[in-house]
């Protein structure tokens, strides 16, 4: 029987071994043909009474990224995580506020052409998206058409001068809502107890575990974020189509606003055409030739940075703030690896912090926070922040000189909570499993899982929770020139959009990241200046051994969505001391 075994496990390896070596070739030299493929560089023309035909908002992100430049399309199942080949060309706010800026003073080109099918990019980065080409507006039309627009689709296109669906087409015009998985019930069934220890009533990050909807504080807070977002949503779009804000307001409360009848009755839109008759619009009104270039394409003409011996570095902070290293998300020693990259680097006269980081692991951010304020001791330190800057992202950038955030950011959420998932109910109870241990004393360094938490061990927890809240209130209260009390009647878990921070005294300047640079320059007493980012990106080499040392399940997807899950299971240290705020309106 043992020989029958050997055989076929012996027979298995051959055939994996076989299938591997064959995907370790194709790789090889798909790899040694794309890189020895010769380059040309495409010259871009752009013809007169040109349009800008911007056809892909998601594209736009936090910073500058290229596509996939090797043809890795095998076009067959692979078993190994294989680098994913899907990945499109990003550009940032800024550079796609350059492409705009250079269109509107080009004479070649003529107007925008926007087509706002399925824009899923956060709402924060739609509003400056609008901004920017309500600024190109001012100088030259724009057009849009599309099928279907989503809520933040339709709040960019409101802006055009000729806005057009296909008459079967659909809008979203509407309110915004939060909405969240409460899994109380379910670990219940499971036989699963998380213990939960927190200071800050508003400190909701890990409500979903222990409770089945939300809290009141947490209702109070999300309303507040909601509120704001859709004053702002009603305000711009009632200008731009010269519609009353409470009309508005009452088409939307009435459902008379998606329907592509409804939409041309009510002036929500201009037209009801297809695509063919809105190239035919443009023909007559635009140019009979009908030319367009793509985004993509234009940015293209814009002039490359010169190489200049004074920097400005810009350290992104993009993700959940975690210990050790990776790279989808902030590690603690792999950005502080940057960190002090950047402060040896004696041509680097200023940093940008560029936060976009709900938090994360209390023990990375403070790591990571002490060595930013090493850094701040060497050159100047200036945080950004994006969509989202609280709890752990709010408490790294208090090192900053300077805090900046857009009106619409998220920031603060200063509190902390501990979380300890307790799983003997499933062991003993579902699994029929019990568990033994032989201990020296009491204490031996350790918490047990698979036993409930004993009063002694919930004592020491939640004294941890309240001193990390304490250095928690000490660190904002230093950044801020606050005292503890102030802060801690802000903080509590609270979060507040951009322009309320400000008013509240949590950041110093509500702006945009070209102010952050301004700045940097400002701070650094340079005129001139050369930017340049950290982590530098990887190279397609890079990515291909990176993606081959990851293991990947069918369980990634709802890993990935749950933090919690993905703390346990997919990190080598679980830190149970969380400053985290979970977001998701967009």
């Amino acid at each position: 029987m043992n020989f029958l075994i050997d055989v076929l496990v012996n027979a298995i390896k051959g055939i994996l071994s076989f299938f591997i070596s064959i995907i370790i070739i194709i790789i090889f030299f798909s790899i040694i043909g794309a890189l020895f493929t010769p380059s040309t560089k495409e010259e871009i023309t752009v013809s007169k009474n040109s349009l800008l035909y911007i056809n892909n908002l998601n594209i736009i992100g936090d910073r500058d990224t290229k596509g996939d430049e090797l043809d890795l399309n095998f076009d067959i199942p692979l078993p190994l995580p294989i680098l994913d080949n899907n990945q499109t060309e990003k550009i940032s706010l800024l550079t796609f506020e350059n492409i705009i800026t250079k269109a509107a003073d080009d004479d070649n080109i003529e107007g925008i052409y926007l087509n706002v099918e399925n824009v899923g990019i956060s709402f924060n980065k739609a509003e400056k998206v609008r901004d920017i080409l309500e600024e190109f507006k001012r100088k030259k039309p724009i057009y849009s058409h599309a099928d279907l627009q989503t809520k933040g689709a339709y709040f960019i296109s409101s802006v055009s001068d000729f806005m057009a669906i296909s008459p079967p087409g659909f809008i979203s015009v509407s309110g915004f809502g939060v909405s969240s998985f409460f899994y109380k019930n379910m670990l219940d069934e499971l036989g699963i107890d998380i213990n939960l220890f927190r200071v800050g009533e508003y400190k909701g990050a890990a409500e979903t575990y222990v409770r089945t909807d939300f809290s009141k504080e947490n209702e109070e807070q999300y309303l507040n974020l909601l509120n704001y977002r859709m004053s702002n949503y009603l305000d711009k779009i009632s200008i731009s189509r010269s519609i009353d804000r409470d009309n508005l307001f009452n088409m939307i409360e009435n459902f008379e606003t998606e329907l592509a009848n409804d939409a041309l009755n009510n002036k929500l839109v201009d037209s009801l055409i297809y695509e063919d008759e809105m190239v035919n619009y443009l023909k007559t009104n635009v140019d009979s030739s009908y030319k367009k270039i793509s985004l993509l394409k234009y940015r293209k003409t814009l002039e490359k940075s010169k190489y200049n011996r004074n920097k400005i570095a810009v350290l992104y902070a993009i993700g959940s703030i975690l210990p050790g290293t990776g790279d989808d998300g902030i590690y603690s020693e792999s950005i502080i690896k940057e960190i002090k990259k950047i402060k040896k680097n004696k041509n680097i006269k200023s940093v940008i912090l560029y936060v976009n980081s709900g938090g994360g692991s209390a023990f990375a951010s403070d790591l990571i926070a002490r060595e930013l304020e090493l850094l701040n001791e060497k050159k100047p330190l200036v945080a950004y922040m994006s969509d989202v800057c609280a709890s752990g992202g709010y408490y790294i950038s208090m090192p900053a000189d300077t805090l900046i955030a857009s009106r619409g950011s998220i920031v603060g959420s200063i509190g902390v909570f501990g979380i300890f998932p307790e799983m003997s109910g499933l062991l003993n109870d579902k699994l029929k499993i019990t568990t033994d241990q032989i201990r020296t004393n009491n204490n031996i360094g350790e918490i047990d899982p698979f036993r409930p938490l004993e009063e002694d061990e919930k004592r020491l927890v939640q004294r941890g929770v309240n001193q990390i809240y304490t250095d928690f209130l000490s660190i904002v209260a230093d950044g801020r020139s606050m005292s503890k009390d102030e802060v801690d009647k802000l903080a509590r878990g609270r979060v507040y959009y951009g322009e309320e921070g400000k008013e509240l005294d949590l950041i110093d300047i509500v702006g945009e990241f070209n102010d952050a640079i301004e700045l940097a320059a400002k701070l650094a007493e340079i005129e001139d200046y050369q930017i340049i980012e950290y982590p530098k990106q990887k190279t397609e080499i890079e990515k291909i051994i990176s993606s081959l040392q990851q293991t990947k399940t069918l369980l990634d997807p709802f890993i990935k969505d749950n933090w919690l899950i993905e703390n346990i299971v997919k990190n080598d240290f679980y830190d149970p001391f969380q400053m985290r705020m979970e977001f998701k309106i967009d």
